[in-house]
Protein backbone atom coordinates (compact mmCIF):
# COMPACT_ATOMS: atom_id res chain seq x y z
CA UNK A 1 0.00 0.00 0.00
CA UNK A 2 2.61 2.32 1.15
CA UNK A 3 4.36 1.74 -2.31
CA UNK A 4 1.00 2.69 -4.20
CA UNK A 5 0.62 5.75 -2.63
CA UNK A 6 4.39 6.77 -3.42
CA UNK A 7 4.07 6.00 -7.10
CA UNK A 8 0.60 7.87 -7.06
CA UNK A 9 2.52 10.58 -5.67
CA UNK A 10 5.63 10.81 -8.09
CA UNK A 11 2.76 10.60 -10.78
CA UNK A 12 1.25 13.74 -9.40
CA UNK A 13 4.28 15.58 -8.72
CA UNK A 14 5.52 14.64 -12.45
CA UNK A 15 1.81 15.77 -14.19
CA UNK A 16 2.38 19.04 -11.89
CA UNK A 17 5.79 19.86 -13.64
CA UNK A 18 5.03 18.85 -16.88
CA UNK A 19 1.36 21.24 -17.02
CA UNK A 20 3.85 24.54 -15.50
CA UNK A 21 6.10 23.59 -18.81
CA UNK A 22 3.15 23.57 -21.01
CA UNK A 23 1.64 26.54 -20.06
CA UNK A 24 4.78 28.36 -19.25
CA UNK A 25 5.70 27.50 -22.92
CA UNK A 26 2.03 28.64 -24.14
CA UNK A 27 2.51 32.07 -22.06
CA UNK A 28 5.73 32.45 -23.97
CA UNK A 29 4.27 31.61 -27.70
CA UNK A 30 1.11 33.64 -26.91
CA UNK A 31 3.03 37.44 -26.10
CA UNK A 32 0.80 37.65 -23.32
CA UNK A 33 3.58 36.59 -20.39
CA UNK A 34 6.86 37.03 -20.34
CA UNK A 35 8.88 39.21 -22.70
CA UNK A 36 7.51 41.87 -24.91
CA UNK A 37 7.76 40.92 -28.32
CA UNK A 38 9.05 43.08 -30.88
CA UNK A 39 7.60 43.39 -34.41
CA UNK A 40 8.31 46.08 -37.60
CA UNK A 41 5.50 47.89 -38.86
CA UNK A 42 4.57 48.97 -41.97
CA UNK A 43 0.99 51.77 -42.50
CA UNK A 44 -0.73 53.12 -45.14
CA UNK A 45 -2.58 56.22 -44.59
CA UNK A 46 -5.20 57.56 -47.39
CA UNK A 47 -7.03 60.63 -46.57
CA UNK A 48 -10.48 61.06 -48.19
CA UNK A 49 -13.56 63.31 -47.79
CA UNK A 50 -14.84 61.50 -44.55
CA UNK A 51 -12.75 59.30 -43.05
CA UNK A 52 -8.86 58.00 -43.00
CA UNK A 53 -8.42 54.84 -44.48
CA UNK A 54 -5.66 52.85 -42.51
CA UNK A 55 -3.76 49.15 -44.41
CA UNK A 56 -1.45 48.20 -41.17
CA UNK A 57 0.89 45.79 -41.58
CA UNK A 58 2.63 43.63 -39.20
CA UNK A 59 6.08 42.02 -40.47
CA UNK A 60 8.58 40.33 -38.74
CA UNK A 61 6.15 38.51 -36.23
CA UNK A 62 6.79 35.37 -34.43
CA UNK A 63 4.28 32.15 -34.54
CA UNK A 64 2.47 33.30 -31.03
CA UNK A 65 -0.96 33.85 -31.04
CA UNK A 66 -0.86 38.31 -30.50
CA UNK A 67 -3.94 40.18 -29.33
CA UNK A 68 -4.74 43.37 -32.04
CA UNK A 69 -5.95 46.52 -30.10
CA UNK A 70 -7.83 48.72 -32.30
CA UNK A 71 -8.63 52.17 -31.87
CA UNK A 72 -11.45 53.04 -30.66
CA UNK A 73 -12.67 55.31 -33.48
CA UNK A 74 -12.14 52.71 -36.46
CA UNK A 75 -14.82 51.16 -38.71
CA UNK A 76 -15.38 48.81 -41.39
CA UNK A 77 -12.39 46.43 -39.73
CA UNK A 78 -11.28 43.78 -42.37
CA UNK A 79 -8.63 41.40 -43.05
CA UNK A 80 -6.62 43.00 -45.85
CA UNK A 81 -5.45 40.48 -48.41
CA UNK A 82 -1.98 42.23 -49.51
CA UNK A 83 -0.77 38.85 -50.63
CA UNK A 84 -1.62 35.01 -50.54
CA UNK A 85 -1.21 35.39 -47.15
CA UNK A 86 -1.28 37.73 -45.60
CA UNK A 87 -4.50 36.66 -44.10
CA UNK A 88 -3.88 32.95 -43.38
CA UNK A 89 -3.42 34.05 -39.19
CA UNK A 90 -6.03 37.04 -38.67
CA UNK A 91 -9.22 35.52 -37.09
CA UNK A 92 -12.91 35.81 -38.21
CA UNK A 93 -13.21 39.16 -35.86
CA UNK A 94 -10.15 40.77 -36.70
CA UNK A 95 -9.15 40.85 -33.03
CA UNK A 96 -6.08 38.46 -32.89
CA UNK A 97 -3.44 37.16 -35.12
CA UNK A 98 -3.20 33.54 -34.68
CA UNK A 99 -0.47 31.22 -34.15
CA UNK A 100 1.54 30.69 -37.26
CA UNK A 101 4.37 30.46 -39.45
CA UNK A 102 3.61 33.77 -41.80
CA UNK A 103 5.54 36.57 -40.17
CA UNK A 104 3.58 39.38 -42.23
CA UNK A 105 -0.24 39.53 -41.34
CA UNK A 106 -2.15 42.77 -42.82
CA UNK A 107 -5.59 44.36 -41.76
CA UNK A 108 -7.75 47.21 -43.05
CA UNK A 109 -9.96 49.95 -41.13
CA UNK A 110 -11.11 53.20 -41.34
CA UNK A 111 -10.56 56.42 -38.74
CA UNK A 112 -13.88 58.39 -38.95
CA UNK A 113 -13.25 62.24 -39.28
CA UNK A 114 -15.73 64.78 -37.58
CA UNK A 115 -16.27 67.21 -41.21
CA UNK A 116 -13.64 68.28 -42.90
CA UNK A 117 -9.92 69.58 -41.93
CA UNK A 118 -10.01 72.71 -41.53
CA UNK A 119 -7.11 74.54 -39.70
CA UNK A 120 -5.09 71.61 -38.44
CA UNK A 121 -6.45 68.41 -36.48
CA UNK A 122 -4.58 65.73 -33.98
CA UNK A 123 -5.47 62.23 -34.78
CA UNK A 124 -4.41 60.63 -31.13
CA UNK A 125 -4.16 57.07 -31.46
CA UNK A 126 -5.27 56.24 -35.22
CA UNK A 127 -3.84 52.95 -35.25
CA UNK A 128 -3.45 49.46 -34.16
CA UNK A 129 -1.62 47.81 -32.20
CA UNK A 130 -0.66 44.79 -30.36
CA UNK A 131 -0.69 43.57 -26.91
CA UNK A 132 2.33 42.70 -24.98
CA UNK A 133 4.80 43.89 -28.18
CA UNK A 134 5.62 46.75 -29.59
CA UNK A 135 7.21 47.92 -32.91
CA UNK A 136 10.40 48.25 -33.47
CA UNK A 137 10.01 50.33 -36.50
CA UNK A 138 7.42 52.09 -38.62
CA UNK A 139 7.86 53.12 -42.26
CA UNK A 140 4.62 54.93 -42.33
CA UNK A 141 2.81 56.49 -45.61
CA UNK A 142 0.38 59.37 -45.95
CA UNK A 143 -1.61 60.03 -49.06
CA UNK A 144 -4.17 62.71 -49.75
CA UNK A 145 -6.45 62.23 -52.09
CA UNK A 146 -9.07 64.95 -50.72
CA UNK A 147 -7.06 67.78 -52.23
CA UNK A 148 -7.06 69.68 -48.78
CA UNK A 149 -3.36 70.09 -49.30
CA UNK A 150 -1.50 71.14 -45.99
CA UNK A 151 1.39 69.51 -44.28
CA UNK A 152 1.32 66.28 -42.58
CA UNK A 153 3.41 65.40 -39.04
CA UNK A 154 3.67 61.83 -37.52
CA UNK A 155 6.61 62.31 -34.35
CA UNK A 156 8.72 59.73 -36.13
CA UNK A 157 11.32 61.33 -39.42
CA UNK A 158 10.25 63.21 -42.40
CA UNK A 159 11.72 60.89 -45.62
CA UNK A 160 10.43 62.50 -48.56
CA UNK A 161 6.75 64.31 -49.86
CA UNK A 162 5.65 64.86 -53.19
CA UNK A 163 3.09 67.17 -54.86
CA UNK A 164 1.03 65.81 -57.71
CA UNK A 165 -2.08 66.77 -59.28
CA UNK A 166 -4.67 66.69 -56.30
CA UNK A 167 -2.70 64.30 -54.36
CA UNK A 168 -0.30 64.68 -52.18
CA UNK A 169 2.11 62.01 -50.64
CA UNK A 170 4.21 61.97 -47.70
CA UNK A 171 6.59 59.37 -46.05
CA UNK A 172 8.01 58.66 -42.74
CA UNK A 173 10.42 56.61 -40.83
CA UNK A 174 11.88 55.90 -37.76
CA UNK A 175 11.82 53.28 -34.47
CA UNK A 176 9.02 52.90 -31.99
CA UNK A 177 5.23 53.79 -32.59
CA UNK A 178 3.46 56.54 -34.30
CA UNK A 179 1.52 57.46 -31.08
CA UNK A 180 0.13 60.74 -32.86
CA UNK A 181 -0.95 62.06 -36.74
CA UNK A 182 -1.23 66.00 -37.13
CA UNK A 183 -2.08 67.80 -39.72
CA UNK A 184 -2.32 71.68 -40.54
CA UNK A 185 -3.23 73.98 -43.45
CA UNK A 186 -0.36 75.86 -43.34
CA UNK A 187 2.56 74.34 -44.65
CA UNK A 188 6.15 75.04 -43.02
CA UNK A 189 9.26 73.90 -44.72
CA UNK A 190 11.72 71.62 -42.50
CA UNK A 191 14.40 73.98 -40.85
CA UNK A 192 16.04 70.99 -38.86
CA UNK A 193 16.79 67.09 -39.16
CA UNK A 194 18.43 65.48 -36.82
CA UNK A 195 19.37 62.28 -35.10
CA UNK A 196 16.33 62.38 -32.63
CA UNK A 197 14.88 65.92 -34.02
CA UNK A 198 12.88 67.11 -36.68
CA UNK A 199 12.19 70.99 -36.94
CA UNK A 200 9.47 72.48 -39.36
CA UNK A 201 9.69 76.57 -39.41
CA UNK A 202 9.97 79.45 -41.62
CA UNK A 203 13.44 79.46 -39.77
CA UNK A 204 15.54 78.41 -36.63
CA UNK A 205 18.68 78.83 -34.96
CA UNK A 206 21.08 76.04 -35.81
CA UNK A 207 22.85 76.25 -32.50
CA UNK A 208 19.79 76.01 -30.58
CA UNK A 209 18.48 73.20 -32.77
CA UNK A 210 21.53 71.17 -32.63
CA UNK A 211 21.70 71.51 -28.93
CA UNK A 212 18.15 69.91 -28.70
CA UNK A 213 18.74 67.39 -30.35
CA UNK A 214 22.45 66.46 -28.48
CA UNK A 215 20.09 66.50 -25.30
CA UNK A 216 17.32 63.92 -26.80
CA UNK A 217 20.01 62.04 -27.91
CA UNK A 218 21.16 61.40 -24.25
CA UNK A 219 18.66 61.31 -22.86
CA UNK A 220 17.94 58.18 -25.73
CA UNK A 221 14.82 59.66 -26.50
CA UNK A 222 12.79 58.48 -29.82
CA UNK A 223 12.89 60.70 -31.96
CA UNK A 224 10.26 63.77 -32.30
CA UNK A 225 8.78 66.45 -34.21
CA UNK A 226 8.38 70.29 -33.20
CA UNK A 227 6.48 72.86 -35.61
CA UNK A 228 6.78 76.35 -34.71
CA UNK A 229 4.60 78.54 -35.71
CA UNK A 230 4.22 82.01 -34.24
CA UNK A 231 0.49 82.45 -35.18
CA UNK A 232 -0.01 79.16 -34.51
CA UNK A 233 -1.71 77.63 -31.06
CA UNK A 234 0.32 75.67 -28.34
CA UNK A 235 -0.29 72.04 -28.98
CA UNK A 236 1.46 68.74 -27.68
CA UNK A 237 1.06 65.28 -28.12
CA UNK A 238 3.36 62.11 -27.45
CA UNK A 239 6.23 62.51 -29.95
CA UNK A 240 5.26 66.58 -31.44
CA UNK A 241 5.48 69.33 -29.82
CA UNK A 242 3.51 72.26 -31.87
CA UNK A 243 5.08 75.86 -30.36
CA UNK A 244 5.31 79.36 -30.41
CA UNK A 245 8.52 79.56 -28.92
CA UNK A 246 11.99 79.63 -30.98
CA UNK A 247 14.24 80.16 -27.57
CA UNK A 248 16.56 77.98 -25.10
CA UNK A 249 12.97 78.01 -22.85
CA UNK A 250 12.42 75.33 -25.63
CA UNK A 251 14.70 72.69 -23.88
CA UNK A 252 12.54 71.65 -21.23
CA UNK A 253 9.84 71.50 -23.00
CA UNK A 254 11.60 68.91 -25.68
CA UNK A 255 13.01 66.76 -23.19
CA UNK A 256 9.81 66.91 -21.36
CA UNK A 257 8.42 65.09 -25.10
CA UNK A 258 11.49 63.05 -25.17
CA UNK A 259 10.83 61.66 -21.88
CA UNK A 260 7.67 60.59 -22.76
CA UNK A 261 8.34 58.70 -25.69
CA UNK A 262 10.26 56.45 -23.28
CA UNK A 263 8.08 55.92 -20.50
CA UNK A 264 3.94 56.11 -19.96
CA UNK A 265 3.39 59.18 -17.70
CA UNK A 266 0.33 61.29 -17.68
CA UNK A 267 0.33 64.27 -19.46
CA UNK A 268 -0.62 66.05 -16.23
CA UNK A 269 2.36 64.97 -14.10
CA UNK A 270 5.25 67.38 -14.66
CA UNK A 271 6.96 67.03 -12.02
CA UNK A 272 7.49 62.63 -12.76
CA UNK A 273 8.69 63.61 -16.27
CA UNK A 274 10.78 66.62 -15.21
CA UNK A 275 12.93 64.24 -12.65
CA UNK A 276 13.43 61.49 -14.77
CA UNK A 277 14.62 63.88 -17.54
CA UNK A 278 17.20 65.65 -15.03
CA UNK A 279 18.01 62.31 -13.87
CA UNK A 280 18.78 60.80 -17.00
CA UNK A 281 20.72 63.80 -18.20
CA UNK A 282 22.49 65.42 -15.24
CA UNK A 283 20.55 68.68 -15.64
CA UNK A 284 17.79 70.16 -13.71
CA UNK A 285 14.82 70.03 -16.37
CA UNK A 286 11.10 71.05 -16.28
CA UNK A 287 9.36 72.88 -14.28
CA UNK A 288 10.70 75.17 -11.17
CA UNK A 289 9.54 72.77 -8.93
CA UNK A 290 10.86 69.51 -10.63
CA UNK A 291 14.15 71.35 -10.90
CA UNK A 292 14.16 71.85 -6.77
CA UNK A 293 13.06 68.44 -6.19
CA UNK A 294 16.06 67.29 -8.22
CA UNK A 295 18.50 69.76 -6.66
CA UNK A 296 17.47 67.89 -3.52
CA UNK A 297 17.34 64.65 -4.49
CA UNK A 298 20.90 64.57 -5.72
CA UNK A 299 22.69 66.08 -2.92
CA UNK A 300 20.80 63.49 -0.93
CA UNK A 301 21.86 60.72 -2.63
CA UNK A 302 25.35 59.28 -2.26
CA UNK A 303 27.14 58.75 -5.72
CA UNK A 304 26.82 55.39 -5.91
CA UNK A 305 23.27 55.59 -5.14
CA UNK A 306 22.73 58.17 -7.77
CA UNK A 307 24.08 55.96 -10.69
CA UNK A 308 22.06 53.12 -9.68
CA UNK A 309 19.03 55.13 -9.73
CA UNK A 310 20.33 56.31 -13.60
CA UNK A 311 20.55 52.78 -14.26
CA UNK A 312 17.47 51.08 -12.75
CA UNK A 313 15.60 54.14 -14.50
CA UNK A 314 17.47 53.53 -18.34
CA UNK A 315 16.29 49.71 -17.66
CA UNK A 316 12.72 50.63 -16.70
CA UNK A 317 12.21 52.48 -20.21
CA UNK A 318 8.71 51.71 -21.75
CA UNK A 319 7.22 51.50 -17.94
CA UNK A 320 4.80 53.54 -16.43
CA UNK A 321 5.77 55.96 -14.20
CA UNK A 322 3.96 58.22 -10.88
CA UNK A 323 4.81 59.78 -8.45
CA UNK A 324 4.82 56.74 -6.32
CA UNK A 325 6.37 54.14 -8.88
CA UNK A 326 9.16 56.91 -8.70
CA UNK A 327 9.33 56.88 -5.08
CA UNK A 328 9.24 53.39 -4.92
CA UNK A 329 12.73 52.97 -7.41
CA UNK A 330 14.22 55.66 -5.32
CA UNK A 331 13.76 54.15 -1.91
CA UNK A 332 14.93 50.75 -3.44
CA UNK A 333 17.76 52.06 -4.18
CA UNK A 334 18.19 53.58 -0.50
CA UNK A 335 16.97 50.98 0.83
CA UNK A 336 14.18 52.67 3.06
CA UNK A 337 10.47 54.35 2.09
CA UNK A 338 10.09 57.39 0.98
CA UNK A 339 7.32 59.64 0.09
CA UNK A 340 9.33 62.74 -1.67
CA UNK A 341 8.02 62.70 -5.07
CA UNK A 342 4.12 62.17 -4.17
CA UNK A 343 4.49 65.39 -1.38
CA UNK A 344 6.20 67.45 -3.99
CA UNK A 345 3.36 67.45 -5.64
CA UNK A 346 1.69 69.30 -3.25
CA UNK A 347 4.35 71.99 -1.95
CA UNK A 348 8.19 72.20 -1.48
CA UNK A 349 9.42 68.51 0.71
CA UNK A 350 12.57 68.11 1.26
CA UNK A 351 14.44 64.66 0.79
CA UNK A 352 13.84 62.48 3.67
CA UNK A 353 13.28 57.88 4.20
CA UNK A 354 10.79 56.83 6.16
CA UNK A 355 11.36 54.15 8.91
CA UNK A 356 8.54 51.74 8.50
CA UNK A 357 8.68 50.15 11.63
CA UNK A 358 5.70 50.61 14.26
CA UNK A 359 6.30 53.11 16.67
CA UNK A 360 4.49 51.79 20.48
CA UNK A 361 4.55 54.41 23.48
CA UNK A 362 2.73 53.75 26.66
CA UNK A 363 2.13 50.13 25.00
CA UNK A 364 0.06 51.46 22.09
CA UNK A 365 1.04 51.71 18.10
CA UNK A 366 1.20 55.02 17.08
CA UNK A 367 -0.12 55.45 14.20
CA UNK A 368 0.06 58.89 13.34
CA UNK A 369 4.19 59.12 14.08
CA UNK A 370 6.56 58.85 11.09
CA UNK A 371 10.65 58.27 11.80
CA UNK A 372 12.51 59.77 9.44
CA UNK A 373 15.85 59.67 8.18
CA UNK A 374 17.39 63.18 6.66
CA UNK A 375 20.92 63.71 5.76
CA UNK A 376 22.12 60.84 8.18
CA UNK A 377 20.42 61.85 11.07
CA UNK A 378 17.11 59.91 12.33
CA UNK A 379 14.14 62.47 13.39
CA UNK A 380 11.04 61.98 15.34
CA UNK A 381 8.19 64.52 15.68
CA UNK A 382 8.45 66.88 18.36
CA UNK A 383 5.34 67.30 19.52
CA UNK A 384 3.71 64.24 18.82
CA UNK A 385 6.54 62.35 20.67
CA UNK A 386 7.05 64.45 23.33
CA UNK A 387 3.50 65.50 24.73
CA UNK A 388 2.35 62.08 24.90
CA UNK A 389 5.79 61.51 27.36
CA UNK A 390 4.58 64.33 29.88
CA UNK A 391 5.84 67.31 28.14
CA UNK A 392 4.39 70.42 26.79
CA UNK A 393 5.29 71.99 23.03
CA UNK A 394 5.04 75.40 21.84
CA UNK A 395 6.75 77.88 19.45
CA UNK A 396 6.75 81.08 17.98
CA UNK A 397 8.46 82.87 15.43
CA UNK A 398 11.95 82.93 17.68
CA UNK A 399 11.92 80.19 19.93
CA UNK A 400 10.97 76.57 20.65
CA UNK A 401 9.52 76.03 24.14
CA UNK A 402 9.61 72.48 25.78
CA UNK A 403 8.06 71.92 29.24
CA UNK A 404 7.72 69.44 32.32
CA UNK A 405 6.53 70.05 35.80
CA UNK A 406 10.53 70.02 36.78
CA UNK A 407 11.96 71.02 33.24
CA UNK A 408 11.88 74.10 30.91
CA UNK A 409 13.75 73.66 28.20
CA UNK A 410 13.76 77.24 25.36
CA UNK A 411 15.57 76.19 21.94
CA UNK A 412 16.35 79.27 20.23
CA UNK A 413 15.49 79.31 16.51
CA UNK A 414 17.95 81.60 15.31
CA UNK A 415 21.43 80.92 17.06
CA UNK A 416 22.71 77.67 18.37
CA UNK A 417 22.26 77.34 22.01
CA UNK A 418 18.86 76.31 24.08
CA UNK A 419 18.15 77.32 27.68
CA UNK A 420 17.38 74.53 30.38
CA UNK A 421 15.52 75.97 33.31
CA UNK A 422 16.93 79.48 33.31
CA UNK A 423 20.61 78.30 32.43
CA UNK A 424 22.50 78.46 28.91
CA UNK A 425 23.67 76.09 27.02
CA UNK A 426 25.71 76.05 23.58
CA UNK A 427 24.89 74.13 20.57
CA UNK A 428 27.44 72.51 18.09
CA UNK A 429 24.54 71.47 15.84
CA UNK A 430 21.17 72.32 16.09
CA UNK A 431 18.97 68.82 17.66
CA UNK A 432 15.40 69.92 15.62
CA UNK A 433 14.70 70.92 11.72
CA UNK A 434 11.58 72.12 10.09
CA UNK A 435 10.00 69.69 8.03
CA UNK A 436 6.81 70.81 6.34
CA UNK A 437 5.80 72.88 9.16
CA UNK A 438 6.62 70.55 11.96
CA UNK A 439 10.10 70.41 13.64
CA UNK A 440 11.35 67.22 14.38
CA UNK A 441 14.32 65.82 16.77
CA UNK A 442 16.88 64.11 16.22
CA UNK A 443 17.18 60.50 17.83
CA UNK A 444 19.66 60.99 20.31
CA UNK A 445 18.87 64.42 21.84
CA UNK A 446 15.47 62.58 22.68
CA UNK A 447 17.76 60.26 24.34
CA UNK A 448 20.30 62.91 25.86
CA UNK A 449 17.53 66.15 26.52
CA UNK A 450 14.34 64.60 27.58
CA UNK A 451 15.49 61.14 29.07
CA UNK A 452 13.45 58.75 26.49
CA UNK A 453 14.62 54.98 26.03
CA UNK A 454 14.46 54.73 22.58
CA UNK A 455 15.01 50.61 21.91
CA UNK A 456 14.32 49.21 18.28
CA UNK A 457 13.64 45.86 16.51
CA UNK A 458 12.98 44.05 13.75
CA UNK A 459 9.46 45.16 13.26
CA UNK A 460 8.93 47.88 16.39
CA UNK A 461 10.43 51.23 17.80
CA UNK A 462 9.68 51.25 21.51
CA UNK A 463 9.71 54.92 22.55
CA UNK A 464 9.43 55.09 26.78
CA UNK A 465 9.83 57.87 29.72
CA UNK A 466 12.50 56.69 31.96
CA UNK A 467 10.65 59.27 34.46
CA UNK A 468 12.83 61.42 37.36
CA UNK A 469 15.39 58.56 38.32
CA UNK A 470 17.70 59.42 35.08
CA UNK A 471 17.55 63.06 35.75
Amino acid sequence: MKIILRIVGLLVIMNSALLYIHYSQMADASGTKGKEYLYNQEIEVINRADALLVRHHFHNLDEGRHEIILPAESRNRACFLETATSCTRINENITAILEGEQSRQSISYEILKSGNLESRKLFKEPFAALRNAKPDSTILHVTDESGVGGMWVSGITLIGAKEMDMISYSMFKGNGKVSDLYWQRKKLPQAFRGDRLSIYGDSFDAELAEQLDSALLKLNAQHISIVTDPNGKPLQASRMLITQKKTAEMLDEVLDRGVRTLYAISEKDKLVSGLIASISTDTPSGTNKSKAAYESLQSSLTAKQYEMLKSRLADMQGQRFDAAELDNLIGEVCGWKTSFVEKNKDGDYPFVLEDTRTIRMNGEDQEDIQVVIMDRQTLYPANKVLTRNGYSVSVNESSIYIESATEKFRFSLRDSFYVLNEKRYELREKPYVLIHNEYYFEEDALRRLFHLSIQKNEDTIIVKSLGEESK
